[in-house]
């Protein structure tokens, strides 16, 4: 894995949690999130202990709290804390890891509340310091809770944001832990679309942005090493970050257009038909369709196509707001307009940050992925 340092970032998260706040960093997918947790668990700062929980798959209340249970019993991760914290150290020798199972009835006959117990063990620790629970992906977990949004369903996903919230604020708990949570589905359009938005308010939000144009030049140069082409002429490099788009010089663009790159005859041409090559590249793109597919219902997926297929036109530049309602009016949707783009605009698909009236794809790769292999 291509790891590339950013302090800037990394202290960023780390003032927010000095400053007693618990965080939420969204963003679309390979833009840096996970990179940036890995860090922080890699190279935690005094005074804290990063654990790091990936709940994409989870579907309920009660598995949510069983993983975050699980990954404070882990054995590694208490050794670790019995490492650093003294008072943990002499805390756990009281206790005993086996005890701390039977305590939360892991592996249990009956039902266990695993919420009741995350509370009840969290509420108990003894450390110097706090636990920083990075829990990775939990927009996509409440989503799954979601399943077909019956009402039942609505109940539970709302139920989680709910408890979460709860255990942000009791006092016992902040203490003790500080959460951290990351995905590429805004967490904003999930509560939103619950009504559940009070449940997420008090969380700062970390937002990861693309690479600066200096930091693009570094990341290619580190990627053109690892691949043995370092002797690749500037100007092509240039060339190569063009084609990514300098305003959205996301990482995994650039790593996996270098690797499309001959050995030994990196030209500008070379970049060019690189570039067509990476469009190909199916696992790559397909999620910026298929999360769209699966949530949306049928009516609002056609919306949704039509305007980010205007928006990719290479013809037009970006989509104004008055082609917007229309196509809203010419879908029925004209209510629900807003909440859609707000989809858009959080989960990284289009921005309006240069003109209020017009949308634009943050990505130029997206951009022509989508009219390549979406629109047409």
């Amino acid at each position: 894995m291509l790891i590339f340092p950013r302090p800037d970032l990394e202290d960023s998260l780390w003032r927010g949690l000095e400053s007693g706040g618990h965080l939420l960093i969204p963003g679309p997918r390979r833009i840096g999130k996970t990179t940036l947790l890995k860090e922080a668990l890699t190279h935690p700062r005094d005074g804290f202990f990063p654990v790091y929980v990936f709940v994409e798959s989870v579907d309920s209340l009660d598995e949510l709290y069983r993983k975050l249970l699980s990954a404070l019993l882990d054995q590694e991760f208490v050794g670790r804390l019995s490492r650093a914290s003294r008072r943990f150290s002499t805390w756990v020798k009281k206790i005993r890891i086996d005890e701390i199972g039977a305590k939360v009835r892991f592996g249990a006959s009956g039902a266990v509340d695993h919420l009741a117990e995350f509370v009840r063990f969290c509420g108990s620790l003894e450390l110097d310091g706090r636990i920083v629970l990075m829990v990775d992906e939990l927009p996509q977990a409440v989503e799954n809770a979601l399943g077909s949004k019956s009402e039942q369903e609505q109940r539970e996903a709302t139920r989680t944001l709910q408890t979460l919230r709860e255990c942000r604020h009791d006092h016992a708990l902040t203490e003790r832990i500080q959460f951290v949570f990351a995905g590429s589905i805004g967490l904003e359009n999930v509560a939103a679309s619950l009504g559940a938005s009070k449940h997420i308010n008090d969380l700062t939000t970390l937002r990861i942005p693309p690479l600066t144009p200096n930091e693009g030049r570094r990341f290619l140069d580190q990627a053109l090493t690892r691949l043995d082409i370092s002797d690749c002429p500037q100007d092509v490099r240039e060339h190569l970050l063009e084609r990514i788009g300098w305003d959205w010089l996301i990482p995994v663009f650039i790593r996996r257009l270098a690797e499309e790159l001959p050995p030994g005859s990196a030209t500008r041409s070379a970049v060019d038909r690189a570039f067509t090559m990476l469009l190909t590249s199916q696992n790559l793109f397909e999620h910026w369709y298929g999360r769209l597919r699966m949530t949306l219902e049928p009516k609002e997926l056609q919306f949704v196509k039509a305007v980010l297929g205007q928006a990719a036109d290479p013809r037009n530049n970006g989509i104004h707001s008055r082609s917007l309602t229309n196509l809203a009016v010419e879908h029925g949707l004209l209510e629900e307009q807003v909440n859609l783009m707000g989809i858009l605009k959080h989960d990284g698909y289009l921005n309006n940050q240069e003109d209020a009236a017009r949308y634009r794809f943050n990505s130029p790769v997206i951009r022509e992925w989508w009219w390549r292999n979406v629109a047409n």
